[in-house]
């Protein structure tokens, strides 16, 4: 599969055992780090263990279609639940920012424009772009076999709400959704089971997640990087390792043919973040090994962290 196919289509496509963030850290946290903007660390570290908390997520219900979708125009500050769903085969992605002062989502979305480029240089100065115009708060990549919930902590504020997706549709236009959140950040983490985190190593970006995740669970996501990541999921062939993906992803670079080590086109997971946040996803897809992928590109290189090895294989149940 070439790059740049590989590259448009990679759009295209029951808490148990679980552990809280006491209320008062959270909203310490939320109040002050998470305000500071994209050098914050608010949350990196995850939640302590052992505290249980009654109150719950808001709930915002997203229906994606090629037609668009719909946001209430407000909601109250804390932890806001994204139960998201489509019908179309291609899949869309919910994207939730928050710009930084004196930048129009207008100007954002030139530098999403130029990250998405297929030039690597071009795509490496839109994500340092990007990444200076706005906080990128997280949101949900979702495809009609699996709906996706993000639970996402937003501080009172204005944040904007689009389809990424649209990026990617030739002369699609990419339509922003306005969120107030106002109020005092006021609910505790939702229990969660299972931790990805997203660190920077000497050979590159990596996931840190266990091998095999039980998604009656939620999953905390959490970004510990110096770069925006997200956290897709794609179903593989049997056997494939990530060894397998690396051969993949190297080949495919050089504009070589390898066998394809997707079992589907479909990706669903977690949409991008920048560092320093956290989200939590739940998801029920069929059980059966996947990759753990980031497509997002380096802010130096431009290439797709997943080429970079930021891949993991893991099993879902």
């Amino acid at each position: 599969m070439p790059l740049s196919t590989l590259l448009r289509g990679r759009r295209l496509r029951a808490l148990r055992n679980g552990r809280r963030l006491p209320r008062a850290l959270a909203v310490g946290l939320a109040a002050g780090a998470l305000a500071a903007g994209p050098a914050s660390a608010a949350f990196a570290d995850g939640p302590p263990a052992g505290w249980t908390a009654d109150l719950g997520p808001r709930l915002v219900k997203v229906h994606m279609s090629s037609s668009g979708f719909s946001l209430p125009s407000r909601v109250h500050a804390g932890f806001i639940d994204f139960r998201t769903t489509t019908n179309d085969a291609q899949g869309h992605t919910l994207q939730g920012v928050q710009l930084h002062k004196g930048v129009s989502f207008s100007r954002l979305l030139a530098d999403l424009r130029q990250a998405t480029s297929q030039t690597p240089s071009t795509s490496a100065a839109g994500i340092r772009a990007a990444a200076r115009d706005a906080t990128v708060v997280g949101g949900a990549a979702v495809e009609p076999s699996t709906f996706v919930s993000v639970s996402i902590p937003l501080t009172a504020g204005t944040y904007y709400f689009f389809d990424f997706n649209q990026l990617f549709v030739p002369g699609g236009k990419v339509t922003a959704h306005k969120l107030l959140v106002h109020g005092t950040f006021d609910t505790d983490t939702p229990a969660f089971g299972a931790t990805i985190t997203q660190v920077e190593t000497k050979n590159g970006p990596r996931f840190i997640a266990p091998r095999h995740i039980d998604t009656d669970s939620t999953i905390l996501i959490r970004n510990r990087a110096d770069e925006i990541h997200e956290a897709l999921f794609s179903r593989v062939n049997n056997g494939v390792t990530d060894a397998t993906l690396q051969k993949y992803f190297d080949l495919t670079a050089q504009g070589k043919t390898a066998p394809n080590p997707f079992a589907e086109n479909a990706q669903r997971g977690a949409a991008a973040m920048s560092p320093g946040r956290i989200e939590l996803l739940h998801f029920d897809p069929r059980g059966g090994h996947y990759a753990l992928l980031c497509f997002i590109p380096d802010d130096k290189s431009g290439i797709p962290h997943a080429f970079l090895g930021m891949h993991k294989v893991i099993r879902l149940s």
